[in-house]
C-alpha cells in the first residue's frame, strides 16, 4: 500500500513510482462540477488514461484496460468512513489517494 501524495493547488503534477516503474500524475479540480479529474501517464509523458474522475471508497483505475498502465489499484478511500462527495480540499485530510499492489486491494 501506498499513499499518493495531494497537495492544494487546483491543477498540479507529480511523477511517482507505482510497483516500481515512473508514472506522471496530472490532477485538475474541475470547479464548475466540483469534482477532482486525474490522467495517468508512463514515465515518457505519453498518457495512458485522460480524465479521470476521482471518487470515495471506489477503484477508479479498474475500469481501464490499457497497455502501461500500473498493475495495481487506485483507489480513493475516504478515511472519515462518511459518504458523500470529495470537497476542493478534502484530498489528504479527510479523503486519501492509495495505490494498492496487485492483488493487495
Amino acid at each position: 500500500m501506498q499513499i499518493i501524495p495531494f497537495s492544494e493547488p487546483g491543477s498540479w503534477q507529480q511523477q511517482i513510482a507505482l510497483s516500481d516503474k515512473a508514472y506522471l500524475l496530472n490532477f485538475t479540480w474541475n470547479s464548475l462540477n466540483e469534482y477532482w479529474l486525474m490522467d495517468i501517464a508512463d514515465g515518457n509523458s505519453n498518457v495512458l488514461v485522460y480524465g479521470i474522475v476521482i471518487v470515495p471508497n471506489y477503484n477508479i483505475s479498474d475500469q481501464f484496460v490499457v497497455a502501461g498502465m500500473p498493475l495495481g489499484d487506485i483507489v480513493c478511500i475516504n478515511i472519515t468512513k462518511e459518504w458523500g462527495p470529495i470537497l476542493r480540499f478534502d484530498m489528504g485530510q479527510t479523503c486519501e489517494l492509495i495505490y494498492f499492489e496487485k492483488g493487495e486491494f
